[in-house]
This record gives structure tokens, C-alpha cells and sequence, in this order.
């Protein structure tokens, strides 16, 4: 295994799931979970979906679902359009579950 750290979440999906395919043809879907902090605060997660999953993601999950995530963490940088660097945390989900209830 490699030196990623594998996170297990669960919150709930702030909008449905948005699915695109790459240049070769490989389904990507993009979630956004929100997890529950402290204080009545939440922390939002991107979670990113490849293949067959990515298709049933976007069929199965809608906004507000509660829903649990498993996956390497990722740490990705981007430059705003002020030319400020930021970063956040992205899980690479190879798993995903949600409530029957």
C-alpha cells in the first residue's frame, strides 16, 4: 500500500453529484459531503469517483443524502483568481455507501 492516508467519512451530499467523462472516456464523478463538526459547523469534503462507481454515483446519490466514503486522502493546491495559492483535502473514494433508512 502507499503512503496515503485512507480516510472513512460520513455526512451528507450538499448537491448531487456531478459526473463528466476524461478525453479517454473514463466516467469521473465529483461529490461534495458535509461533515458535521463541533459547534454546529460543517466541514465540507470533495470526493472524487472514477469508473464504473463514478456512473452509479450519479444515478443512485442525490442532494442531501447521508452517505459514507472511503478512500486515500489527497492534498491539492490550486492558484485563485487573485493569485493567492490555496489548498484542500480531496478523497479519492473506492468505496462509498449510503443509508437504507
Amino acid at each position: 500500500m502507499n503512503d496515503q492516508k485512507l480516510e472513512i467519512v460520513s455526512g451528507r451530499l450538499g448537491k448531487d453529484p456531478y459526473l463528466a467523462y476524461t478525453k479517454k472516456g473514463n466516467p469521473v464523478c465529483e461529490l461534495s459531503v458535509g461533515l458535521k463538526a463541533e459547534q454546529n459547523l460543517t466541514i465540507w469534503r470533495k470526493v472524487v469517483v472514477f469508473g464504473k462507481l463514478a456512473e452509479l454515483c450519479k444515478v443512485h446519490l442525490r442532494k442531501g443524502q447521508e452517505i459514507f466514503v472511503r478512500g486515500p486522502v489527497s492534498l491539492r493546491t490550486f492558484t485563485n483568481k487573485e493569485g493567492i495559492e490555496r489548498e484542500y483535502l480531496e478523497i479519492n473514494a473506492f468505496s462509498i455507501g449510503q443509508s437504507l433508512i
